[in-house]
């Protein structure tokens, strides 16, 4: 259906759905269109730009592994990846936040100015759809991608600890070991309420699922004893 045919009449009370519409396109409907469209390209944008950087971090891990691992070179080239994963990190963590900024702006901003002229409630509903359908089984997916790099770059400072011998390598290694913190600090920051929440729904589905066990078990040892 064209955004045309939903707008509501002028003179039409807000919210009344069951006059005849009128097709009309104005000033304040392209703007809309317009803003969510740069929006939506926004997002996907930054998106697409943050699998591609995890990408090529990956490659970058796997080079230098097999550097060190096959052609027997110095184990210090690992050096390069706990700076290189804390920045990777901290640039994944700043465009997913760019992108919920995006999202709420669509609710909070967008979606009002559209309901008002289509006088229906369902416009620009994806962001909430999405994030509803989205919790089940994004969890291990969102703690895998931003997670692979304070882990990487961790076992690369263990791994490097007893190597180090000039103090470029040491300066190295505790720039390495600063990002990192920093890292994490910036991880738990934007993601403390969520991990909260999510593991408490997680430990309450936990609990409940024993204690269905439980019963059940107990129901079919009643029907044995029987």
């Amino acid at each position: 259906m064209a955004w045309e045919e939903l707008v509501r009449p002028s003179g039409a009370p807000r919210g009344f759905a069951h006059v005849e519409l009128i097709p009309r396109t104005d000033a304040r409907t392209n703007l809309l269109i317009a803003e969510y469209n740069a929006i939506h390209a926004l997002v996907a944008q930054k998106a697409a730009a943050s699998h591609a950087l995890v990408g090529a971090y990956m490659t970058v891990v796997a080079v230098l592994l097999g550097l060190v691992v096959a052609n027997g070179a110095d184990p210090r080239l690992l050096l390069a990846l706990p700076v290189l994963s804390a920045v990777s990190g901290v640039t994944i963590l700043r465009r997913r936040r760019d992108r919920e900024a995006a999202n709420r702006y669509v609710l909070e901003v967008l979606k009002p100015a559209a309901a008002e002229c289509a006088g229906d409630e369902r416009m620009f509903t994806w962001g909430e759809h999405y994030a509803r359908h989205k919790a089940g089984r994004s969890l291990l997916y969102e703690l895998g991608l931003q997670l692979v790099f304070p882990l990487s770059g961790l076992a690369c400072l263990i791994v490097t600890f007893p190597r180090l011998e000039s103090v470029t390598d040491w300066s190295i290694w505790v720039a390495g070991s600063v990002l990192l913190v920093v890292l994490l600090l910036v991880y738990v920051g934007q993601n403390r309420s969520r991990l909260v929440a999510r593991v408490a729904v997680g430990f309450r589905s936990g609990a409940l699922d024993v204690v269905l066990r439980r019963r059940a078990r107990r129901v079919g040892s009643g029907d044995a004893e029987r």
